[in-house]
């Protein structure tokens, strides 16, 4: 497995080392100027307090054909506050734990941030223990505290116009002037780590899938290609809309791990899909947002084996904006 991770380190590097070198080439910054140019609004009108609850989760599917066993975390929502400025929302959440018995173990960071002018960058990395296992084939739901995923990915996207104002502007609440829009398309690549495990199969022995599919473990490295449409709408009445499509297709690494030993999948071929659509409302100085989004991943596993996994999020936010008294 170090293999994956010097392919997943090298992918890292090389991205950071591009940035830093067009931030570095345009203006000669001092690490000190790029930060503050990148993450301080001084701007005291663009801060707002926020209240919100949100929805997150990494789940996984296995299917043959018609046949789908499922993998749902539990304890999904939560509460919590924040700050948000026109270059970063800052947000603290509360997990939620309704179910003190099946208790889903989770770490979840996910975050986003437009560096410069044209350059969307997308990061997670999800740690979770604990799933509810459920199928469509009669077999008796489940909640295994044994099995556990990781997922670490990276995502970069350049955008072929300037992007003169985002979606997280405006989630902040910062919704400058009516009838505005901004719509653009881009390219770029992705890196995704993924993997699970539990302590005896995660399959069914009932004859349904293949013998030699009964993993234990999975895990897989890979990188790809993206492109996509970013849009955000600014409408009238103070409403605003955003819309986020980026398919992509990469190579994968993949390894099985089942009691009778391991294997190397032979289908390489990964895609994914990441969408985010949300919905806002401001009036005076207070606004309202709800945003959705997901990645999705879909790959082959070999002996009529599929796997899908997502991450998926949904916030409801609801913001107070700091304004200066004149």
């Amino acid at each position: 497995m170090k293999k994956q991770y010097v392919m997943l380190l090298c992918f890292l590097c090389f991205t950071s080392f591009v940035q830093a070198q067009k931030i570095n080439n345009k203006d000669s910054l001092s690490v000190r100027q790029v930060v503050d140019t990148l993450f301080i609004d001084r701007d005291i009108n663009n801060w707002s307090l926020r209240l919100f609850t949100n929805y997150k989760g990494q789940s996984f599917i296995l299917n043959k054909k018609s046949n789908t066993i499922s993998f749902r975390p539990n304890n999904r929502a939560g509460v919590g506050f924040g700050l948000g400025t026109s270059k970063l929302i800052i947000d603290v959440a509360f997990n939620l734990k309704g179910q003190a018995e099946n208790v889903t173990k989770r770490f979840d960071l996910q975050g986003s941030l437009v560096v410069g002018e044209h350059n969307l960058v997308n990061l997670y990395i999800q740690r979770y223990k604990g799933f509810n296992v459920n199928n469509n084939f009669n077999e008796p739901e489940i909640f295994r505290d044994d099995i556990g995923s990781l997922s670490v990915g990276f995502h970069y996207l350049y955008a072929f116009k300037k992007i003169s104002f985002s979606s997280s502007i405006l989630k902040a609440g910062v919704s400058n002037g009516k009838g505005k829009r901004f719509i653009s398309g881009g390219v770029g690549g992705f890196v995704a780590y993924n993997a699970f495990e539990g302590n005896t199969t995660l399959l069914p022995g009932n004859g349904i899938f293949d013998e030699n599919a009964y993993l234990e473990e999975f895990k897989g490295v890979g990188m790809g290609i993206s492109a996509g449409v970013l849009a955000v709408f600014v409408l009238p009445a103070n409403v605003f809309t955003t819309v986020n499509v980026i398919p992509g297709i990469g190579l994968m690494y993949k390894k099985g791990f089942s009691e009778t030993g391991d294997y190397k999948v032979s289908n390489p071929l990964l895609y994914k899909l990441d969408f985010e659509a949300g919905i806002g409302y401001s009036y005076k100085r207070f606004y309202v947002t709800l945003v959705y989004g997901s990645g999705i991943y879909t790959t082959n596993l070999d002996y009529g084996l599929n796997y899908l996994y997502s991450n998926t999020k949904a916030k409801f936010s609801v913001g107070y904006k700091i304004v200066r008294k004149k």
